[in-house]
């Protein structure tokens, strides 16, 4: 059939408009592309006075039972080295069917670590709220640098692109996320002056046995959202496990932690 000028038009028109209208799917490298570099969006946060908030839940499984944990809820100050001050309360997690807890206040700043005095068994001086201890001592070593149990530092930009160089990228409803597996070896390779055990105090070596898997999200801008780890304690077939679960929000908000006042602390 023959069509006249106009409808011929029309006809030409409306399939370039249903030809424009097609979707059509994105190659792998523009996916790449479009993802966002969670270690340089960590770098842009890395100022003075800016701050971060954390809420974490850890707990350490033996035998596929739970034998408690720590819930850890506070603030980072970040600076252009990283986390440089942390103010956070800690609680226990008691085993099932054990009693509650008190929680705990601590304060890091630089080196020094403030402890409520609440949580020291022995005499306290009137007038003194804190006692103050070095960052090796105790169990602060481990969570008082990030206000954090995980055994990745997520404030040192090295640190996390070593982390996401493993992992393999998925979009998810926000972002994305990113999912991976290192052993503790590995993991003392790119570590800055080498990787210390937490719970045996001792510095990873060749022989050290072990493994880290986590799975991280990551907003649209590429800040972090969530890091879940899962951590084998020890080599073995029924090695100790611990999972840590971390929510980071308020990326950016002006924060200044200060030591508490010289007269209310005791070392």
């Amino acid at each position: 059939m023959k069509m006249n000028p106009p409808i011929k038009r029309w006809v030409v028109l409306t399939a370039a408009v249903l030809i424009a209208a097609v979707p059509v799917a994105a190659s792998p490298a523009a996916a790449q592309a479009d993802r966002p570099d969670p270690a340089r969006a960590l770098k842009r946060q890395l100022k003075n006075e800016h701050g971060v908030r954390t809420s974490e839940t850890a707990r350490v499984i033996f035998s596929k039972k739970s034998e408690g944990g720590f819930r850890i809820k506070g603030s980072v100050q970040l600076g252009p080295s990283g986390a440089v001050a942390t103010d956070f309360t800690w609680r226990d997690i008691p085993k099932p069917g054990a009693g509650k807890t008190a929680s705990h206040r601590v304060i890091r700043v630089g080196k020094d670590v403030y402890y409520e005095s609440g949580q020291y068994s022995g005499a306290i001086p009137d007038g003194k709220q804190w006692i103050r201890r070095n960052l090796s001592a105790g169990l602060t070593r481990y969570i008082a640098p990030t206000a954090s149990l995980q055994p990745f530092n997520v404030y040192d930009p090295s640190m996390l692109k070593a982390v996401l160089t493993r992992s393999t990228a998925t979009p998810v409803s926000g972002g994305f996320l990113y999912r991976g597996t290192i052993s503790y070896q590995e993991l003392s390779k790119v570590s800055k002056g080498g990787y210390i055990n937490r719970f045996t105090g001792t510095p990873v070596n060749k022989k050290s046995k072990g493994t880290i898997s986590w799975r991280l999200w990551a907003g649209r801008s590429g800040l972090l959202k969530r890091l879940y780890t899962t951590d084998a304690l020890g080599a073995g077939k029924d090695p100790a496990i611990m999972r840590v679960d971390t929510r980071y929000t308020d990326w950016g908000f002006r924060l200044v932690i200060a030591a508490p006042p010289a007269d209310e602390v005791m070392d």
